[in-house]
C-alpha cells in the first residue's frame, strides 16, 4: 500500500536549480510525506509532482529564470501553483541551516502557513512574449545610452567639453571631433566606442519594430497614448509588466507594485521610522509615471495631468508630495481604462474648470 494515499492534500515546495531539483512534499498537518532530488528536466518535473496521486495539490517556487517554464510546465498537475518572492522569505534565505533539501521543506511549510508572497506570472504565451520584448527593448535602450555617456566621458577626459549635443554621435560630425584627440589611442578607443554603439543603435530599432509588432495585439495600448505624456515606449511597458488590470484589487497594490507604495514602521501604535517608499516592484512603472508628471510640467499650456498637480500642491504645501500623488494618479488612470474598457476621457484624471482650456 502507497503511504502516500492516506493523505489528500499535500504542499509541494520545489526547489529548482538548472542542473537538478528537490521537490518535497507535506500533509495539512505539516508533516514531511516526502523529499526527492531528480535532473532538471521538463518529464521529470511532470513525473514526480503527478506521481503523488493526491486529490489536491499546491506547489510553490521560489521566482528565479527557470519558474515561468516550471509553472507552465505543472500547472495542469496541480490544484495550484504559486511562484513566490525570495526576498519575503526570510525563513529560507537566513536559515542557519541551508541546503536544498531544506530550503524545499522550508517551502512546503511557508506555503502551507500561507506565508509567501505570490509574483505574477501569466498563463498566457503570447503576454509572456510581448513581456519579454519590452524587456529586451528597455535593455537595448539603457545600453545606447550608457554608450552614449561613455563616449562623452573620453572627450572630456582629453579636455573637450563641447560633447553636449546629439551631433558627436552623428557619423558626418563625429570625425572632427576625433580630431581634436591628442592621440592615436585615444581615437582608436573612441572609434571602438562608436562601432559598439552604430551596433546597439540597430539592435535597439529592432528590439523596437518587434515590440511594437507584438503590442498591436493589445488595443489598451491605444488608449494609453491618449493620456498626455504617456508615449509608446511608456505604453507598452504599462501593458507588458501589468499584463491584465484584474491582477490587482486595488489600485493601492498597483502602487505597491509600481515602487509607489508607503513602507510604515511601528510599535504599539509609535512609529519606529519615517514612512518611505516600498523598493520593492517594477521600477519600470515608476519611472514611467515620473516622466509623465515632467512631460506635464514642460509643455506651456495646462492640461489635466498639470492641473491635478497644482492642486494637489495646494492641498498639501509639498512639492515632492504633490508628485508623487500625481504619479499615483496616472497609474491609477491607465489601470481604470484598462480594467473598465473605457475609452480616455481628461475628466477621469482631473474635473476641469470651464475657463479652462486643456492642449
Amino acid at each position: 500500500m502507497n503511504l502516500h494515499a492516506m493523505y489528500k492534500t499535500l504542499y509541494l515546495g520545489l526547489d529548482a536549480h538548472t542542473r537538478n531539483c528537490v521537490l518535497a512534499a507535506m500533509d495539512r498537518t505539516g508533516d514531511v510525506v516526502s523529499t526527492e532530488a531528480f535532473f532538471t528536466s521538463e518529464s521529470a518535473l511532470i513525473a514526480h509532482v503527478a506521481g503523488l496521486p493526491r486529490r489536491s495539490k499546491y506547489l510553490a517556487l521560489e521566482e528565479s529564470p527557470l519558474a515561468g517554464w516550471i509553472a507552465s510546465a505543472l500547472r495542469p498537475y496541480v490544484t495550484e501553483v504559486m511562484v513566490c518572492d525570495p526576498l519575503h522569505n526570510t525563513l529560507i534565505s537566513r536559515g542557519g541551516n541551508k541546503d536544498d533539501f531544506i530550503d524545499a521543506v522550508k517551502l512546503c511549510r511557508l506555503l502551507r502557513l500561507g506565508e509567501l508572497k505570490p509574483i505574477y506570472h501569466s498563463e498566457e504565451d503570447h503576454r509572456v512574449d510581448f513581456k519579454i520584448s519590452v524587456q529586451q527593448y528597455l535593455r537595448t535602450r539603457d545600453d545606447h545610452t550608457k554608450l552614449k555617456n561613455q563616449i562623452k566621458a573620453k572627450y572630456q577626459q582629453a579636455g573637450i567639453v563641447d560633447v553636449t549635443e546629439s551631433e558627436v554621435f552623428t557619423k558626418s560630425h563625429r570625425g572632427r571631433y576625433l580630431k581634436r584627440l591628442p592621440t592615436k589611442a585615444r581615437r582608436m578607443i573612441l572609434e571602438h566606442l562608436y562601432d559598439r554603439l552604430d551596433q546597439t543603435g540597430q539592435l535597439r530599432k529592432k528590439a523596437c519594430a518587434t515590440m511594437e509588432e507584438l503590442g498591436k495585439r493589445y488595443p489598451e495600448i491605444t488608449q494609453f497614448q491618449r493620456v498626455p505624456g504617456i508615449g509608446t515606449v511608456g505604453a507598452h511597458a504599462f501593458s507588458a509588466y501589468v499584463q491584465t488590470p484584474h491582477r490587482f484589487a486595488t489600485k493601492q497594490r498597483l502602487w505597491t507594485y509600481c515602487k509607489l507604495g508607503i513602507r510604515e514602521r511601528s510599535s504599539v501604535g509609535k512609529p519606529l521610522a519615517y514612512k518611505r517608499l516600498d523598493r520593492s516592484g517594477a521600477g519600470v512603472l515608476k519611472d514611467l509615471s515620473y516622466r509623465c508628471w515632467l512631460t506635464s510640467q514642460q509643455v506651456p499650456t495646462p492640461n489635466e495631468i498639470s492641473l491635478f498637480y497644482e492642486a494637489s500642491l495646494q492641498r498639501t504645501q509639498n512639492p515632492t508630495h504633490a508628485r508623487l500623488n500625481t504619479q499615483r494618479k496616472v497609474l491609477a488612470v491607465l489601470w481604470t481604462i484598462w480594467k473598465n474598457d473605457v475609452d480616455y476621457n481628461p475628466t477621469l484624471f482631473y474635473s476641469l474648470p470651464c475657463s479652462v482650456t486643456v492642449a
